[in-house]
């Protein structure tokens, strides 16, 4: 399984927009992760806000356009990291 949902926090609510946040363990795949609403038990995401959580210099993004998570080389030459390679990921999913 390439992604694993460790924790998923209680739902909040900003007006209309449900936040959840959640602990994830990503075991990347060439060309990003799926990352869906359904992930997170949403329907449908506004914006995802994902921050590294295992200390090294690599960039994670969330691809709006092809829902995935892709994980970058610290190198600032946006060279995804090696198949395989494992990151703990904070991710917050904004949405309903």
């Amino acid at each position: 399984m390439a992604i694993s949902v460790d924790n998923i926090s209680p739902s909040e609510y900003a007006g209309a927009m449900l936040f959840r946040h959640a602990e994830v363990t990503i075991t990347y795949e060439t060309g990003g992760v799926t990352f869906v609403p359904a992930t997170l038990n949403m329907n449908r995401f506004q914006n995802v806000i994902v921050t590294l959580d295992d200390g090294s210099d690599n960039n994670v993004v969330w691809d709006e356009a092809n829902d995935v998570l892709l994980v970058l080389d610290g190198t600032g030459s946006a060279t995804e990291v090696s198949a395989g390679t494992e990151v703990g990921v904070h991710v917050t999913g904004i949405g309903r």
